[in-house]
């Protein structure tokens, strides 16, 4: 990885490229390692990309195709519900699991977040064991759809 991209711009490729492509939305670079980190030991996971802003991950996402995203709440600009909201208006992404990963607490954040389309919501900090099983049954969930040509 070259250390003199920001978090923002950079990919991380595991040896084999061939798992699920992420992405992660949050303005907080330091957040993105970190789940990038827990991301990156799990073998079904083949790319990883960032975005720091709800604008630059529509961008990303009309880009290329991302099998799972993980989005934060509140960033400036568009906000992650919004973001939300804007990538499940195209069809691409009408099926893809959106975590929302928020220090948002509140049951009405909560709920804010699954009317704007996120598949779950997830505050930080994110405690590693319930994240690790949700983890597991998304990526069981995408591992099922693309063996099974589901969509």
């Amino acid at each position: 990885m070259d250390k003199s991209k920001s978090a923002s711009t950079e990919v991380m490729q595991p040896p084999e490229n061939s798992g699920f492509r992420v992405l992660i939305v949050d303005d907080n670079v330091s957040f993105q390692k970190l789940l990038a980190l827990s991301l990156s030991m799990q073998p079904l996971i083949g790319v990883i990309d960032f975005a720091n802003s709800g604008e630059s991950a529509i961008k990303k996402a009309n880009a290329l195709t991302y099998d799972l995203i993980f989005m934060d709440a509140m960033m400036p600009g568009i906000d992650g519900y919004e973001t939300c909201t804007r990538l499940r208006e195209n069809p691409i992404y009408k099926n893809t699991p959106i975590i929302m990963v928020t220090g948002l607490t509140s049951p009405l954040d909560e709920a804010k977040g699954i009317i704007a389309g996120s598949t779950t919501y997830v505050t930080k900090p994110v405690q590693q064991v319930p994240f690790k099983e949700l983890l597991n049954r998304e990526l069981a969930l995408l591992t099922y759809r693309k063996n099974n040509k589901v969509s």
